[in-house]
């Protein structure tokens, strides 16, 4: 089951998750990303842990194990939160200037993300643009709504925080296709 949490920068996107996947889930993973100074919030319940994904490849590194040594008949009782995928993907453009690079770590972990077994909640940003964006945020950016709109399109449930306050996209009964 994949759920996405979406929306603008301090719009409570995390607070949100972390509670909603103590709704649904008795334990769980909660996976720091980026290559900025880990920020772990008080997490729901001693069953809950947390573990510095980092950058570079090491997020799908994570996911992958995990997935291997999930009990697949337990799945459903442990949630694992990625927080967040616009971090990840942040840290690798600025670490690497290789485009092909970088769209093949991005694609390795959509990946990983599509194929993981039980629930997975994923953090991600809603990308807005600048009035005159450099090359570089240009490129980020529609990278990043691909591969959140790839996110949407595998998502059971998809919540867009605003100051705040969730609203379930995928209750609104709107669909656009292709």
């Amino acid at each position: 089951m994949l759920i996405t949490v979406t929306g603008g920068i301090g719009s409570g996107k995390t607070r949100f998750a972390l509670g909603y996947a103590a709704r649904i889930s008795r334990e769980g993973i909660y996976l720091s990303t980026g290559d900025h100074d880990p920020v772990i919030p008080e997490l729901p319940s001693a069953h809950y842990r947390a573990i510095q994904a980092g950058n570079g490849q090491h997020l799908t590194e994570v996911l992958h194990q995990i997935n291997r040594e999930s009990n697949l008949f337990l799945a459903d009782q442990r949630i694992v939160i990625v927080d967040s995928l616009t971090a990840w993907m942040a840290a690798g453009f600025r670490a690497s200037d290789d485009l092909d690079q970088q769209r093949s770590e991005t694609q390795l972990l959509l990946d990983a993300l599509l194929s993981y077994q039980g629930k997975l909640l994923v953090i991600t940003n809603e990308m807005h643009g600048s009035l005159y964006p450099s090359e570089e945020e240009r490129i980020f950016a529609a990278r990043m709504a691909s591969v959140n709109r790839a996110l949407q399109a595998h998502s059971e449930q998809m919540y867009l925080l605003i100051s705040g306050l969730p609203v379930d996209l995928k209750d609104r009964g709107l669909r656009y296709e292709d």
